[in-house]
C-alpha cells in the first residue's frame, strides 16, 4: 500500500475514533470517551509524517483527553494534556494557519484556568496573555465571533491579577470584560447575564479578602445590577445569583460602615425568596455586630438605634414563623 493510501486510512480511521469520542463526551460517557480519544491518538502516533491535519486532529484528541479528566476531576492530567494541545495549537498558528488562532485562544485559555487550579501562577499568567494576545488579534481585524472568549478571558485576568495583588490591573480587565459583555447581552446573549454576573461576584470576594473594600463593594454592585437585571428579564433560574450578590454586599457594606445599604441588601433578598434560613441567619449576625455599635457610628452609617432594634425583632419574629433557625444553618453564611 502506498504511503499516501496509509496516511488517508490513518486520518479516515482517527476522525472516526474522534467523532465517537466527542459524541461519548457530550453524552457524559467518560469511559468510552476516553477509550476512543486515546485509540485516536495511538493511530496518530503510528504515523511518523507530521502533516498539519494531522497536527489538527492531535489537538482535538488533546484537547478533549483533557475535558474528560477535568471532569473526573483529575485536574493534573487535565493540565497536562492541555499544555500538549496549546503546543500544537501554537505550532499550527506559527505554521501560517491563521484561521486556528480561535482554536489555540481557547486551548490557552482552559490552560490558564487548570494551571490556576493547581497553583502553577507563571503557567496560568503565561496560558491567558497568549490567550489575549490572539483573541485581541483579531477583535481589532474585526473577527466579532472572538467577544465571548474575549470576555471570560478578560474575567480571568480581573482574578488572576486580583489574587496576585494587581487592584488596578484587575480592575482595568473586569471593566473591558463587562463592557464587551454588556455589549453581547444588548445584542440577546441574555445567558451571558449569569458567567459576568458570577465573574463580579468571585472578583469582589477576592477584593474583600484582600482588605480591598471599596473596590469589593464596587464590583459586589456590579454583579447586584447584572444579576437584578438577569432575575427581572429570565426569572426564577437566576435568582440564586441574586441572594449571593445581596448576602455578599451585606458584608461589604456592613465592614464600611454603611449600615443603611448593608440593611437594604438583607430586605431585597428576603423579599424574594421569603424567610430564607441562611439570609435570616446572615440578617440575625447584622443586627447582633449593630447592636454592639455606639449611637454616633450608627447614625453615621445610616441606621439610627431606633431602626436597629425594629428591624432586630422582625428578624427574630421571622426566625420564630420558621420554628427556628435548622442547626446546619448555625454559622457563618456569608460569601465574603
Amino acid at each position: 500500500m502506498a504511503a499516501s493510501q496509509w496516511l488517508d486510512k490513518q486520518i479516515a480511521a482517527t476522525r472516526s475514533l474522534l467523532k465517537q469520542g466527542s459524541e461519548a463526551l457530550r453524552e457524559g460517557n467518560l469511559e468510552l470517551a476516553h477509550a476512543a480519544l486515546m485509540e485516536s491518538a495511538i493511530v496518530l502516533d503510528m504515523n511518523s509524517e507530521e502533516t498539519e491535519e494531522g497536527l489538527q486532529l492531535r489537538a482535538q484528541a488533546f484537547n478533549e483527553l483533557g475535558v474528560v479528566h477535568q471532569r473526573r476531576n483529575d485536574i493534573p492530567t487535565s493540565k497536562n494534556f492541555h499544555e500538549q494541545a496549546a503546543a500544537i495549537c501554537d505550532k499550527i498558528v506559527e505554521g501560517g494557519n491563521l484561521d486556528f488562532r480561535g482554536n489555540t485562544a481557547a486551548t490557552h485559555l482552559n490552560l490558564s484556568n487548570l494551571c490556576a487550579a493547581v497553583g502553577d501562577v507563571d503557567g496560568a499568567r503565561a496560558a491567558i496573555e497568549r490567550s489575549k494576545e490572539l483573541a485581541d488579534t483579531l477583535m481589532e481585524e474585526g473577527e466579532d465571533t472572538i467577544r465571548m472568549m474575549s470576555t471570560a478571558i478578560y474575567m480571568t485576568k480581573a482574578s488572576m491579577h486580583a489574587a496576585s495583588g494587581e487592584f488596578d490591573e484587575s480592575d482595568v480587565s473586569m471593566t473591558r470584560a463587562t463592557e464587551l459583555g454588556r455589549a453581547l447581552i444588548e445584542e440577546d446573549n441574555k445567558q451571558l447575564y449569569a458567567q459576568l454576573a458570577q465573574g463580579c461576584q468571585q472578583l469582589s470576594v477576592l477584593l474583600f479578602q484582600a482588605d480591598q473594600f471599596e473596590p469589593a463593594l464596587k464590583w459586589g454592585r456590579e454583579a447586584e445590577a447584572l444579576s437584578e437585571e438577569a432575575f427581572e428579564e429570565l426569572g426564577q433560574d437566576f435568582v440564586s445569583i441574586y441572594i449571593v450578590s445581596q448576602i455578599n454586599l451585606i458584608s461589604y457594606n456592613e465592614k464600611l460602615g454603611h449600615f443603611a445599604d448593608a440593611e437594604d441588601s438583607l430586605f431585597k433578598a428576603l423579599e424574594v425568596v421569603g424567610n430564607d434560613p441562611r439570609l435570616l441567619k446572615r440578617g440575625k449576625d447584622l443586627y447582633d455586630f449593630l447592636r454592639k455599635q455606639a449611637d454616633a457610628r450608627l447614625e453615621k452609617g445610616g441606621l439610627p438605634r431606633t431602626e436597629v432594634e425594629e428591624s432586630y425583632e422582625e428578624i427574630l419574629e421571622r426566625i420564630e414563623e420558621i420554628g427556628g433557625l435548622p442547626e446546619e444553618v448555625e454559622q457563618d453564611v456569608a460569601e465574603a
